[in-house]
């Protein structure tokens, strides 16, 4: 088993040859028959699976856009809270409340952020998608 010694490989690799010619013939010609198929695009996240349209992509711009939105004016009235009118029972109790009004302010200006680039990259995935279409 394993020695071939009267030309078997040769034979082996004409059949292989004859087969692949064969099978490479049929693929191409039943490919040609079909219609060809619109490729679309999929978001996977977990389990969920969405088709991205153009529409879709301006829909979540958007949205991203109103978000942007939403978190500049939070941002903004949480800066225009002046610190001396914060009162509170004792110093620790001032200092957590300046460091957390730090907090908030990075959390809703990064926001404010991600949602600019969020809706820019929508909107250019938006255009090309349509062009794509065409």
């Amino acid at each position: 088993m394993g020695q071939y010694g009267q030309g078997e490989l040769q034979k082996i690799a004409k059949a292989v040859n004859a087969a692949g010619k064969l099978l490479s013939a049929s693929s191409i010609s039943a490919t040609t028959e079909e219609q060809p198929k619109t490729e679309t695009r999929m978001f996977k996240f977990g389990e969920l699976q969405v088709e991205v349209t153009p529409e879709k992509a301006n829909i979540g711009a958007a949205i991203g856009f109103v978000f942007g939105i939403l978190s500049w004016q939070i941002a903004q009235g949480i800066q225009s809270i002046p610190e001396s009118s914060l009162e509170y029972a004792n110093d620790n109790a001032l200092l957590l409340a300046k460091s957390l009004r730090g907090a908030l302010l990075a959390v809703f200006y990064s926001s404010t952020i991600l949602s600019v680039f969020t809706t820019v990259g929508l909107l250019l995935l938006g255009r090309q998608l349509k062009s794509e279409g065409k």
